[in-house]
């Protein structure tokens, strides 16, 4: 594969999937990268010969940046050693927490993992307060001891006032950045869930995030309904997200903006045509 050009204006690419190698076979020039998750490399390597000679972005929600359980020092050097053969130009990770302390005493620790924390099995917004931001704090700099890229920090999608909480999430993000040199992951659909759980105006709030720092952008589908709004990668994304684009393209040095429809291996291939030309059809105007 080749490594991700050093180019001035944003690329754009997709997340991979099950179809993702056909469809490179059959439109080569319709992106210019491919996103790949490292849990999906750590299980199964050879997807990685998917992707062909495109550059590869590797993305990651293993490490609980956010949390209060450090990631494991084999663990991030398995990360570092992805790293090395994708020649990623960065490391996009969450800005949550995926593990949490195991209950020791008791019979209720899993059999198949003794001594391990648990494994929430999602990505999990912390609560945004001045704790957290110390817990990430702290994640950065034992990462950056064995990482040899830069981490781009994703927001997570908010789908309820988190307890404990002091800020807003773009409040939240804005000190971590203000204390740190980290780069942003934006991702616009998580965005729009999290404005409309806590009732504000996406387009409004987006201009208070520390857009400067913002390296890459996600787009994917959101649906709703009574309960609330969640991100869903199978479904075209709301020309909201389109509207942030734009905004986020006039003040932030994005290199990579990664649509993200990879959650069914039928996503037509012709409406992943339309999504990435609408993406770039926001990069000429812009």
């Amino acid at each position: 594969m080749e490594p991700f050009p050093d180019v001035g204006g944003p690329l754009v690419g997709i997340a991979h999937s099950r179809s993702t190698t056909q469809f490179l076979e059959r439109h080569p020039e319709s992106v210019d990268y491919v996103e790949i998750p490292y849990e999906l490399l750590r299980h199964a390597p050879a997807a990685l010969e998917g992707v062909g000679s495109k550059p590869v972005v590797l993305h990651c929600a293993s490490l609980s940046m956010a949390g209060s359980v450090p990631a494991s020092p084999a663990l991030v050097e398995d990360v570092e050693a992805w790293v090395q053969r994708t020649r990623t130009p960065w490391l996009g990770e969450h800005l949550s927490f995926i593990t949490a302390e195991r209950e020791v005493d008791g019979g209720f620790a899993d059999a198949y993992a003794p001594g391990e924390p648990w494994n929430i099995g999602y990505t999990v917004s912390p609560p945004l307060n001045e704790r957290s931001i110390e817990l990430v704090l702290d994640s950065l700099a034992r990462a950056r001891d064995v990482l040899s890229v830069p981490i781009l920090l994703e927001n997570p999608p908010i789908y309820f006032a988190m307890p404990g909480s002091t800020m807003s999430q773009a409040e939240f993000i804005s000190e971590i950045a203000a204390q740190s040199d980290v780069l942003l992951l934006l991702d616009l659909a998580h965005f729009c869930i999290t404005a409309h759980t806590m009732d504000y105006d996406p387009l409004v709030e987006v201009t208070r995030l520390p857009l400067h720092r913002v390296t890459e952008v996600h787009i994917s589908g959101i649906d709703s309904g009574d309960e609330g709004h969640w991100d869903n990668h199978a479904s075209r994304a709301p020309q909201v997200e389109f509207d942030l684009l734009a905004t986020v393209l006039e003040h932030a040095p994005v290199r990579g903006i990664t649509l993200e429809y990879n959650w069914s291996s039928r996503f037509p291939a012709t409406v992943l045509l339309d999504e990435i030309q609408r993406a770039r059809n926001v990069l000429e105007r812009v």
